[in-house]
């Protein structure tokens, strides 16, 4: 049980009348994934919610790396696309931010659905990419294979044609790095829960876990695999991002996501296996996840994509 009263005490706000908490955002596992890596609450200050709370989860230790989150909550209010921070104290894994009062809420898959929405939520992302680069790289095929020694020696279950679906998250690695790659600061988060909407269409973006230096279709490809499942929404969608939508572009998109997916279906079988938080859905989030990368592999000429990136 996170003691919030703790936190609060060895933070700026110390010492501050009248204080007082009620929780945040609720967690889910599945069908969406929001405030599951760390808890929250709203801190009232003079009557007024005016702080937004967040604590590690103790069980996401080998998923989540506090520093690493921080540095990406501050590029982003650098950039302008993200609240401000108020204090990181990362010896009790906790930030507060700014709290976004109504009408601020969190997006859902119809925002992003609408082109006004995704166009928002691309313009945030751009921006964040013009800043300085992030200390840490996000590289999602490094990460499967951490993934999979994590979920072996915690003894997850795992499925029968895991080789199979890591060995192709290889080959698109290896052709992604052969044909070249990009790099710049990144969300690297496809999910519309962590897309803030705000009055006049303001977008900001929330929960930095992932942030880190990539390739812009990698954090182009994540978005849009959240929110799309045709494949003229995928073209449409990165005509938005890039102008036109070039064949090779969206082969490299579309391979991304494959190995998204299988990395965070991991992240679901494993944290089924080893959170104490039984009451969360982390095995559905996973199996979910793993379903939407088979099926991707076993559309129609998938490892010609390969050869055109």
């Amino acid at each position: 049980m996170v003691d919030v009263a703790h936190v609060i005490a060895q933070s700026p706000w110390a010492g501050r009348s009248g204080l007082r908490w009620r929780p945040g955002a609720p967690p889910v596992a599945s069908p969406m994934c929001q405030a599951v890596d760390w808890s929250n609450v709203v801190v009232a200050d003079d009557g007024r919610d005016a702080l937004f709370l967040k604590i590690a989860q103790p069980d996401m230790a080998g998923f989540v790396d506090i520093q690493a989150a921080y540095l990406g909550a501050v590029a982003g209010r650098r950039a302008g696309i993200a609240p401000n921070v108020e204090f990181f104290l990362p010896h009790l894994g906790a930030i507060g931010f700014s709290y976004l009062a109504p009408p601020w809420r969190s997006a859902r898959l119809d925002d992003l659905a609408r082109p006004s929405g995704m166009q928002a939520a691309i313009a945030a992302k751009k921006a964040l990419r013009r800043g300085p680069p992030l200390p840490r790289d996000w590289d999602v095929f490094a990460r499967v294979r951490e993934a999979v020694h994590l979920a072996e020696t915690t003894g997850t279950v795992l499925p029968a044609d895991l080789p199979m679906l890591v060995a192709q998250s290889d080959n698109i690695g290896t052709a992604v790095a052969a044909a070249g790659r990009d790099s710049a600061p990144c969300h690297n988060d496809g999910q519309a829960s962590n897309i803030m909407l705000g009055p006049d269409g303001h977008v900001l973006l929330v929960d930095f876990d992932c942030a880190g230096q990539a390739d812009p279709h990698y954090d182009l490809g994540v978005l849009l695999n959240e929110a799309y499942m045709f494949e003229q929404d995928w073209r449409a969608g990165i005509e938005m991002h890039d102008g036109r939508c070039g064949e090779r572009v969206l082969n490299r998109c579309r391979a991304y996501a494959v190995a998204d997916d299988l990395l965070w279906g991991l992240w679901g079988l494993i944290l089924s296996a080893t959170s104490p938080r039984r009451d969360l859905e982390f095995l559905k989030f996973g199996e979910w996840r793993l379903l939407r990368c088979r099926m991707a592999l076993r559309e129609q000429d998938f490892s010609g994509r390969l050869h055109r990136l």
